[in-house]
């Protein structure tokens, strides 16, 4: 079985970057450029194992995107940023955010994570 990914961030780039090395990595992988566009997706395609999210995004941000989704306890979530604050990380760790991550980032440190943290450590 897939573990389904949801990747989010505004940088068209990254997106297809993080999707392509997803898939290799086994994920089943659905993307979005915005937090409004992400909510769309989300309802159409959940449940999700992982949400991988930037913080800073077109109108709402990565955390408030977090704030709105109605997500399944199992749901694993990474958080990105490039503009580390203490408020960001208290909010995320509010928000049940597993994993926050400073940009720029290791992906394959990224994958390793993503993988352990849905469950997928013994099988990649």
């Amino acid at each position: 079985m897939k573990h389904k990914a949801l990747i989010v961030d505004d940088e068209a780039l990254l997106v297809r970057t993080l999707s392509q090395a997803f898939r290799e990595a086994g994920f089943e992988v659905a993307s979005a450029g915005s937090a409004e566009e992400a909510l769309e997706v989300y309802a159409s395609h959940a449940p999700f194992d992982l949400i991988v999210v930037d913080n800073r995004l077109p109108g709402k941000s990565g955390l408030d995107l977090l704030e709105a989704v109605e997500r399944p306890a199992d749901t694993r979530v990474v958080l990105m940023t490039a503009y580390d604050t203490a408020d960001t990380h208290k909010r995320s760790l509010q928000l049940g955010v597993d994993l926050y991550l400073k940009k720029p980032f290791d992906l394959e440190s990224l994958l390793s994570k993503a993988s352990e943290l849905v469950g997928k450590g013994a099988e990649a």
